[in-house]
């Protein structure tokens, strides 16, 4: 259906001069091999391959999890790079997932490094429902009474720089004296 639907609305605007062809397709202004790339598009398996859905949410985090805190290729899978190329590694998931190599031009390379480089602006990690931040301390205050957890104070809210430091080192450093050349720890 889909192809039937595309073909007519392109047959259609190519009718009323609607389509703008650019470098190597300015051929098919001509009529006749316009209507010869129609029938070899009506030739064509316009069927695609859709994977089975997720089977619940365990697998949607599972399949997300994935992208969220990585970058777009660990260093690792470089395998090999010159002036004009670089080597991965990657799965081919056509062959029974068989670890390859594929060598890319520099600039193929780059080209797919930044498809994976968010726009500026965007997050990649975005935080609902009750760890929103929007909501956070409230929620999370709501979730401990409602499961009666015990409420966490931090260690050293309230103190000052001089009480933390005496705290940690187990020493009143508020009687110390700072001299020029030495301090002294007693």
């Amino acid at each position: 259906m889909f192809c039937g639907k595309f073909l007519h609305f392109l047959k259609k605007l190519y009718k009323e001069e609607q389509l703008k062809f650019y470098g190597g397709s300015v051929k098919f202004q001509t009529k006749k091999i316009f209507n010869k790339l129609i029938d070899d598009c009506y030739k064509t398996n316009w069927y695609s391959y859709s994977k089975k859905t997720f089977s619940g949410p365990v697998a949607v985090l599972k399949y997300l999890g994935n992208y969220t805190h990585r970058i777009a290729i660990a260093n690792s899978r470089i395998v090999a790079m010159d002036n004009d190329t670089v080597t991965i590694s990657v799965k081919d998931y056509k062959d029974k997932s068989r670890k390859k190599t594929i060598t890319l031009t520099g600039v193929e390379f780059i080209r797919r490094f930044l498809m994976h480089v968010l726009p500026k602006g965007f997050v990649k990690i975005r935080h609902y429902g009750i760890l929103a931040n929007r909501n956070k301390k409230v929620k999370l205050a709501l979730c401990r009474k409602l499961t009666s957890s015990p409420q966490y104070k931090e260690r050293f809210e309230g103190l000052t720089t001089t009480e933390i430091i005496s705290t940690l080192i187990g020493k009143d450093v508020s009687k110390w004296r700072i001299s020029r050349y030495k301090l002294p720890l007693d």
